[in-house]
């Protein structure tokens, strides 16, 4: 046993204790809010940023100081190699078992299945197995215990692999004695999966000469509990050891063998470099992934008490590689990830390619039309003033992030007068939207005189400062614009996926007509040669007029059609799959992309370069071919990733609608900030609303989708 004697009296009951304190005492708390039920946690998605990991931020209502806990589990780790007579600071375990007992009221979750896991030293093996029948420790899948990638794990700082990989012992040890004894296993776990023996050490047969051979390796580069070491950690395996292995199994579809193996390759990169790279720290996380893949997807329903029952040392690797703490050595992203330019030349050869060979030519600047314009309101259909425009298009339920929008928008501009939005709506919902907006702002929200005019419904002003056109949306002429004949609006049909039904649940409605729109800005905005384009989910904080007037080109000097602001964490091949025969070969997978809720259109260069054309050639062939599941946004990446003119990050900070805890620097220098996910700020469970908040309206609940809560989340600083 790896515990020490000397604690084992004091956490005999400790099984008890602790299923009291998370399965009884605790259960409703959990069952209030945990990972695996919140609702940004459906049908298996795994999402790093949903919490703080680390839970610096955080002490409970107890008191509790996860940092400390932290620590002092790494202490825990490292005493566990020293003889019983030579550990120091069983103190701080006799502290951590007292937590452990306690029912628990802290709210960092990663904090809690640490303690799940070292209270595994002090039970009994019947506690043990009641444990694990009953609670999430064993008896689930790790993705029900903790919903993040492997890798979401590592960076948290917390030595969650460390604790498995000794709370596996104690499981094998139970074995043991069991199969000595003829003693009861457990049978079915928590979630009804039944526990009964696996087999993916060696699939298909017993152990071949390359397996005896690699885990010889393993366990003498391990050295026993060496790994335990945090000083001095045993030096990791050599890379050529680790690719000859997973080049003679090559022939096995998956095995827990190989999964050792890219865990020891992401572990000799990560640690065989002084200074980590970009590139080695992308690599490390795709050999980590690949060897998560194939530790729990071999079988379905493989539960962590399956896996503990391993021959292969997967979690002492993994957890070597926590004591490294390499994960605070991450390369700085917004300067390692920098694209480069655009060129003109290659600017404009991809257009004269694009055009050429669908028998197009670069159309010329159309004239304005000379009719006249109403005094009041005209002037925001053409570029003759100095206005800034901004397009926005919103359906009902979107209603209150509007409000919102305007709101910020105006009371963030040094000179309002210059503002001219232009807010697209289903002709059947304009009276709805005006209504609302009129209770909203009361007095501050004027209509202005107009006779009929095509497609502006209604003009007003806000503040008595900027001017609000609301325009007629047409489906069918949205629609038609990319290529689409749709007889349900609202449904997106991407091969045999309506991204209508499911994403929307992780990622909000990205399928939506209003979605659409922006593709479409050319002809319902036409004699406009520039627009703000806006998602309705933001708060701005900048002036706006600043960003209408950005120079539409890059660095070095090629024209740009869009502007925004690029996402070099998240590259094409985040949205496309670039696998696909019918990814063009010149489509660079690494290329960043960006998010289209904020940009910046040079709305002259789209129509003459046919760009609605283009982008609805992309939308067919991934009706046909299923090139990407995530709505409207990635045939504009397809078309523009090469040439988009780069924003400052400050004008969209987004995430807001899925992760907490933003950096306050970041927040205080952003001029726009984005609830990008399904958690948006009036919804119930929505997040960061106090952000959100300051900049609402007059409540009137009979024009309003907001729901009103005034729950804070525990994890957030700002509910």
């Amino acid at each position: 046993m790896l515990h020490a004697r000397s604690l084992l009296d004091f956490g005999a009951t400790l099984g008890t204790w602790f299923l009291c304190s998370v399965k009884v005492c605790h259960g409703q708390r959990l069952k209030e809010y945990n990972l695996w039920v919140c609702p940004h946690c459906e049908r298996g998605v795994k999402v790093a940023d949903v919490t703080d990991l680390s839970c610096e931020a955080q002490t409970s209502d107890d008191g509790i100081e996860w940092p400390w806990v932290k620590k002092a589990m790494k202490n825990f780790l490292t005493n566990l190699r020293l003889p019983p007579g030579q550990r120091a600071l069983e103190h701080e375990v006799e502290r951590l078992l007292a937590l452990a007992s306690a029912p628990l009221k802290g709210d960092c979750y990663l904090g809690i299945i640490a303690l799940g896991f070292f209270a595994y030293h002090f039970m009994d093996t019947s506690e043990r197995q009641n444990f694990i029948r009953t609670t999430v420790f064993g008896g689930v899948t790790f993705q029900k215990t903790v919903p993040l990638s492997y890798w979401d794990v590592y960076a948290s700082g917390w030595p969650i692999f460390g604790l498995l990989a000794i709370a596996a012992e104690t499981v094998q040890n139970d074995l043991q004695l069991q199969s000595l004894l003829q003693g009861e296993q457990p049978d079915v776990g928590l979630t009804g999966i039944d526990l009964g023996p696996r087999n993916c050490d060696f699939p298909g047969g017993p152990a071949s000469k390359e397996d005896q051979r690699f885990m010889m390796a393993l366990e003498k580069n391990l050295r026993g509990s060496d790994w335990l070491n945090g000083d001095e950690p045993s030096p990791p395996l050599p890379l050529r050891t680790t690719l000859e292995y997973l080049a003679q199994t090559s022939y096995r579809k998956c095995s827990w063998g190989r999964a050792a193996a890219y865990f020891a390759a992401a572990e000799t990169l990560l640690s065989g470099n002084s200074v980590v790279s970009l590139a080695v720290w992308n690599s490390t996380k795709a050999l980590v992934a690949l060897g998560e893949h194939n530790l729990d997807g071999c079988e379905p329903n493989m539960t962590v008490y399956h896996e503990m029952q391993s021959v292969w040392p997967f979690w002492q690797i993994l957890g070597r590689l926590e004591k490294r703490g390499l994960y605070d050595q991450a390369p700085d992203f917004t300067a390692a990830l920098r694209p480069p330019p655009a060129l003109p030349e290659a600017v404009r050869l991809k257009w004269q390619h694009l055009l050429h060979a669908r028998h197009l030519k670069v159309e010329g600047k159309r004239l304005p039309m000379q009719a006249a314009r109403p005094q009041e309101w005209g002037a925001c259909l053409d570029d003759k003033a100095d206005r800034a425009h901004i397009a926005l298009s919103a359906d009902l339920a979107q209603i209150d992030g509007l409000i919102v929008t305007l709101q910020s928008s105006v009371s963030s501009s040094a000179n309002a007068t210059k503002l001219c939005f232009h807010t697209f709506v289903l002709e059947q919902q304009k009276d709805f939207i005006v209504k609302g907006l009129t209770c909203a702002f009361g007095d501050a929200f004027e209509t202005l005189d107009m006779e009929d005019h095509g497609q502006v419904l209604g003009a007003f002003t806000l503040h008595g400062q900027a001017r609000l056109l609301i325009h007629r949306l047409d489906p069918a002429r949205i629609w038609s614009e990319v290529g689409l004949n749709l007889t349900r609006p609202g449904a997106v049909m991407v091969g045999e996926t309506d991204l209508s039904n499911s994403l929307r649940s992780d990622t909000g409605n990205l399928g939506a007509l209003h979605n659409f729109a922006r593709f479409s800005l050319h002809q319902l905005l036409p004699d406009l040669s520039r627009v703000v384009y806006l998602d309705e989910d933001v708060v701005v904080k900048g002036d706006l007029v600043e960003l209408f007037q950005v120079p539409m080109r890059t660095e070095r000097g090629a024209p740009g059609t869009v502007a925004a602001v690029q996402r070099s964490n998240q590259p094409l091949k985040t949205y496309v799959d670039v696998l696909q025969p019918a990814v063009p070969q010149w489509l660079p997978s690494e290329a960043p992309s960006f998010n289209a809720g904020v940009m910046v259109i040079d709305l002259e260069r789209w129509r003459q370069r046919h760009a609605s054309q283009l982008i609805a050639e992309w939308i067919a062939m991934n009706a046909r071919r299923r090139l990407w599941l995530h709505g409207s946004q990635p045939p504009l990446l397809l078309l523009f990733h090469d040439e988009v003119v780069s924003l400052h990050w400050s004008w969209n900070v987004d995430g807001l609608g899925h992760r907490l805890n933003y950096p306050k620097n970041v927040l205080n220098e952003a001029k726009v900030l984005h609830w990008t996910g399904p958690l948006k700020p009036w919804r119930h469970h929505g997040v960061n609303r106090k952000l959100w908040e300051p900049h609402t309206r007059e409540y009137c609940p009979q024009y309003s989708f907001r729901e009103h809560t005034t729950t804070c989340r525990p994890d957030s600083w700002f509910c």
